[in-house]
């Protein structure tokens, strides 16, 4: 099976990477597929350009085993719905893949475009992170879809009412995000430690190139 992992990925940094190859190394699959958003409609903060975003995405995974990059979102432009790169996933592949969701998405999925679609079109994965608590209760209730079974543990499968699978996720613990590494640029602080080396050299020359 393969898996989706969408998002702004603005910028990317080990913590994607490390929860990305947990899962698939722990659920067996076989690839996982970064999908740079173009724009996310729930998120109002500047983004880096989306070619440098890819690029950033690119140089991340390169010689990774297992990882790829689909730029579908960032070709077509304009906002990105989770239910359109499912749909067109389905008609390139003819199968249903994992879609990975933080749980902090996961809270307003019933906000999301066509979010009974998206249950149809994909296998969901919720990766559990520190901080959040994960509203499964009430989002489905939102949308009309009850729960059989809950239970919280590493990749657990629940069957839903209509058998929709979904599967939580609890992955190591990784302290970084890419709000941290933005301002560390602001302040002239170091990245090494944050996103790969070759990433490191695209992000600091566009970062200069915009900003010095």
């Amino acid at each position: 099976m393969k898996a989706l992992f969408g998002g702004s990925f603005n910028p990317v940094h080990f913590g994607h990477l490390i929860l990305a190859r947990d899962v698939l190394e722990t659920l067996n699959l076989e690839k996982v597929i970064f999908v740079p958003a173009y724009l996310q409609p729930l998120k109002g903060e500047l983004l880096i350009p989306p070619e440098v975003r890819l690029a950033l995405l690119k140089a991340s995974i390169k010689g990774e085993e297992g990882f790829e990059v689909w730029d579908y979102e960032i070709r077509e432009g304009g906002i990105s719905y989770t239910v359109e790169t499912l749909r067109e996933f389905h008609r390139i592949h003819g199968e249903k893949p994992l879609f990975m969701m933080g749980a902090d998405s996961f809270n307003s999925f019933h906000l999301w475009k066509e979010p009974k679609e998206i249950l149809k079109l994909a296998k969901i994965l919720i990766l559990l992170r520190p901080g959040y608590q994960l509203k499964l209760d009430e989002v489905f209730s939102k949308l009309g879809v009850t729960l059989r079974h809950v239970t919280v543990e590493r990749g657990k499968k629940f069957l839903l009412s209509d058998g929709v699978d979904l599967l939580i996720f609890k992955g190591r613990a990784v302290e970084i995000s890419s709000t941290e590494i933005r301002n560390r640029l602001k302040s002239g602080k170091p990245i090494s430690f944050f996103l790969p080396e070759e990433a490191e050299k695209i992000l600091r020359r566009w970062w200069k190139d915009v900003f010095q």
